[in-house]
């Protein structure tokens, strides 16, 4: 089962988390939180720490369902994702020797996601801002 951004559970939360206010659909609601929960018991992507098929991209999951319940356990969840994407690029860039400098599949991606995880904000960019 594919349980990534661009395939499945976690880019079903974030691009739906926005479409309907939390008190106006209660079984949208339950939806987005279980796939919140799918994407959390998955764990992080061995992929790497982008944000399309990569940890960074699953964490928006995360950062969405905290800013549509005001839930803290999103919050500390898409923070222990930030810090496990940290890794994969420090491992990445230790094995190949050269960044990725790409938004969707790069480096550029996980450094917006880690501000996003610091400031709470959940913008994914290019689907809210831009």
């Amino acid at each position: 089962m594919l349980v990534q951004w661009c395939h499945g559970a976690p880019g079903m939360v974030a691009s739906l988390a926005q479409t309907f206010p939390s008190e106006r659909s209660e079984a949208l609601d339950t939806l987005l939180l279980q796939a919140g929960e799918l994407t959390w018991q998955a764990g992080p992507l061995k992929k790497g720490s982008g944000l399309c098929h990569g940890t960074a991209g699953n964490g928006y999951a995360f950062l969405k369902l905290h800013q549509r319940t005001g839930d803290e356990l999103w919050l500390v969840r898409a923070r222990q994702f930030a810090m496990h994407a940290i890794g994969q690029y420090q491992q990445s860039r230790a094995l190949y020797g050269a960044s990725r400098y790409t938004l969707w599949t790069g480096d550029l991606g996980l450094a917006v996601y880690l501000w996003h995880c610091i400031t709470t904000e959940a913008a994914l960019p290019s689907l809210d801002v831009m």
